[in-house]
């Protein structure tokens, strides 16, 4: 199966089993595709945490991609020769506790002239 942004337009493969396939649509589209999360976002700021509902509230994105993060330095860390280890990470600090090779990854170093 693949699908485009948002899992709009899914297909399974082959494309010959589309002809039977029927699922039910358990939750609501967020209007206008990919333009609608965008929008909620940027709405979801200006308005103040809390203060309008979005259809991926930031509790949950927030972790989400939290977690999704940790994977790719989970990646970064095969290959740093960590091998299959278990990243152990601190929240509150922004870092990863067992491995600190990983950790240059977290946060950037700016050229001299450059800050945020």
């Amino acid at each position: 199966m693949y699908s485009s942004t948002y899992s709009d337009g899914a297909t399974l493969l082959p494309k010959s089993r589309m002809a039977n396939a029927k699922a039910k649509q358990r939750w609501a589209r967020v209007p206008e595709g990919s333009n609608g999360h965008y929008k909620q976002w940027v709405e979801g700021c200006i308005a103040g945490y809390g203060k309008t509902e979005l259809s991926s509230s930031f509790e949950i994105a927030g972790p989400l991609t939290e977690a999704l993060l940790m994977a790719n330095l989970a990646v970064r860390g095969y290959d740093l020769k960590g091998g299959n280890k278990k990243l152990l990470w601190d929240n509150a600090n922004m870092k990863v506790t067992n491995f600190d090779d990983v950790n240059q990854y977290v946060k950037r170093t700016y050229r001299e002239g450059w800050t945020l």
